[in-house]
């Protein structure tokens, strides 16, 4: 009973794990052209006390940020926040294009 109850459940397990499969490769053909870009933040005036955090199809999160940063992307619309010493300097919307260099200032 015990074996029979323990196959029934990998049984399940198995095909679990190629419906898992399958959605992901659907997911993967109906957003063909979302590659990756290279996105390269710059800052020329940042101390290395901060915080830097960007939101959208992509987010990340980042304390003690040596600057220039070097980032892959999907193309889209995103947001950035940049704090240093604990106080909010930067909020800033930006895009991210296949087609562009995508080098986004962070501070002056």
């Amino acid at each position: 009973m015990k074996i029979l109850r323990t196959l029934i459940i990998a049984l399940l397990l198995v095909a679990y794990a190629c419906e898992i499969v399958k959605a992901q490769s659907q997911n993967q053909t109906q957003h063909p052209g979302q590659e990756l870009v290279l996105v390269t933040f710059e800052c020329q005036s940042c101390s290395e006390r901060n915080k830097f955090s960007v939101s959208g199809p992509v987010e990340f999160t980042f304390k003690k940020v040596k600057f220039p940063l070097e980032q892959k992307l999907k193309p889209g619309k995103y947001e950035m926040t940049y704090w240093q010493n604990r106080v909010q300097q930067i909020h800033l919307p930006f895009s991210i294009s296949p087609n562009s260099k995508n080098v986004i200032v962070v501070k002056d």
